[in-house]
């Protein structure tokens, strides 16, 4: 009994606090200065990625769409030559009284510039000018919806990572824990101290866990993969691991309901997007409307015109005013009440996105509660695992305890462990979905 007691004096010795050291120095560690923060990846993220680039062209390009709008306001000045050879002679240039003849050739050439000047089109120009910055503040909210997608699914891996490396931390405690237990309890076996089936239960567990460490391994992997995806680089065969520097905590955020519909009205790039689809549809119809109205529009010309067979030359100039009144086109009709179904349309699509924001919110703050009371629930599970963990230790060392209620109390202590990690990127989660129903999300690059 002496030595029998002796080993496992000495199990007790090696194996206390391996891993209640590990459950929280993980997951509340202090920030290190080795490794890439939460910043950071936003901003290497915010500059690198591929398809937030592809939407600030798209937004760059809609620039342009204003230009040419605005262009439709300026006098329109073109040339225009034409040559022409006919089987027959023709009357080119045709006779302007019975004392002037027409000119008859089989060969002539026109040239000359022409000047137009809109002078009234309905108010579609204007209509036009004013579309064209609407469908471009559209064009921006679009990107900025591309960026907040972005920041959140970038600060969302980064949490998990934080999550599943304290957890791996935990994981990697246990199995040494349960290694040191399978050699003190080897060596009890060879002397007789110890029932064989004590070492069968050991051994089982530490399989178990080292595939649940191998599991970790690869989520790990593939996480650090998908966080440089974000952030714009190359995704290589095997790359050195990402280190990370910020610690997974509980941060505060002043969250309700009220401000945070406020906030969205104004900031969440899907309401400004539907908001400007309302403000579309209404220019679109206007512009349609403004067919209906009369037109009016100034010009001026130069021609110089040339027969060649027989040679003659002649030049001559204009001077003229358009004006054009629609008085019965039923496609303007159809198209006009085709617009007001679109601008209806719109209004709806306003509405259920402000139905959705609201959702949203109410479920972030729902998160955000289950989540923040999860955090205290779980931190005082882990005190309690560890304490029973420790407590089945000396009952066991002593004798007094059996293999099976050692395991079960090593195990509900990682099982304490993930259950704190998990509730602490639940929280981080809702923030981040709160954040995003807000159209917050910029408070993380601050």
């Amino acid at each position: 009994m002496g030595k029998g007691a002796t080993m496992r004096k000495v199990m007790i010795v090696i194996v206390p606090g391996i891993l209640g050291l590990a459950v929280l120095s993980a997951a509340a560690a202090p920030a290190r200065g080795d490794g890439l923060t939460l910043r950071e990846c936003l901003r290497a993220a915010l500059a690198g990625n591929p398809s937030l680039k592809e939407t600030r062209l798209a937004a760059s390009a809609s620039e342009r769409g204003v230009e040419s709008a605005e262009g439709r306001r300026y006098p329109r000045l073109s040339f225009d030559a034409t040559q022409v050879f006919r089987q027959d002679a023709f009357p080119y240039i045709p006779a302007q009284s019975s004392a002037l003849a027409p000119r008859f050739s089989d060969a002539f050439a026109s040239w000359g510039p022409t000047l137009t000047v809109p002078l009234y089109q309905g108010g579609r120009i204007a209509r036009g000018v004013e579309l064209a910055k609407i469908r471009k503040e559209i064009r921006e909210h679009a990107a900025d919806l591309t960026r907040n997608d972005l920041i959140a699914d970038t600060v969302n891996t980064y949490n998990k990572i934080l999550q599943l490396t304290a957890f791996r931390e935990s994981e990697r405690a246990s199995v040494a824990a349960l290694k040191e237990q399978e050699r003190n309890i080897r060596l009890l076996v060879d002397v007789g101290r110890a029932a064989p089936v004590d070492l069968l239960k050991v051994e089982v567990q530490l399989a178990n866990e080292r595939q649940r460490l191998l599991t970790l391994e690869e989520s790990l992997s593939t996480l650090e993969a998908t966080l440089r995806f974000l952030m714009g680089e190359e995704i290589r065969e095997s790359p050195d691991p990402l280190v990370l520097s910020d610690p997974l905590s509980r941060p505060a955020l002043r969250a309700d309901f009220p401000s945070g519909i406020a906030e969205a009205h104004v900031r969440r790039p899907e309401y400004l997007v539907a908001a400007g689809g309302v403000k579309e549809a209404v220019a679109v119809e206007r512009i349609t409307f403004g067919k209906l109205l009369p037109s009016l529009s100034a010009s001026a010309g130069y021609i110089d015109q040339v027969g060649f067979h027989p040679w003659y030359q002649e030049a001559n100039w204009s001077v003229g005013i358009t004006l054009n009144l629609p008085l019965f086109d039923k496609s303007i009709r159809a198209d006009l009440a085709r617009d007001r179904i679109g601008r209806e349309k719109a209004k709806e699509r306003l509405a259920a996105v402000d139905s959705r924001i609201r959702l949203d919110i109410r479920s972030a703050l729902a998160s955000l509660a289950d989540s923040g009371s999860r955090i205290d629930t779980a931190q005082k599970a882990v005190a309690q695992a560890d304490e029973s963990f420790r407590i089945e230790r000396l009952k066991y060392g002593s004798g007094a305890g059996t293999m099976a209620d050692l395991l079960l109390s090593q195990a509900a202590d990682v099982t304490a462990a993930a259950n704190y990690t998990q509730a602490l990127y639940d929280y981080n989660a809702a923030m981040v979905a709160y954040r995003r129903a807000t159209g917050t999300l910029e408070e993380y690059l601050k």
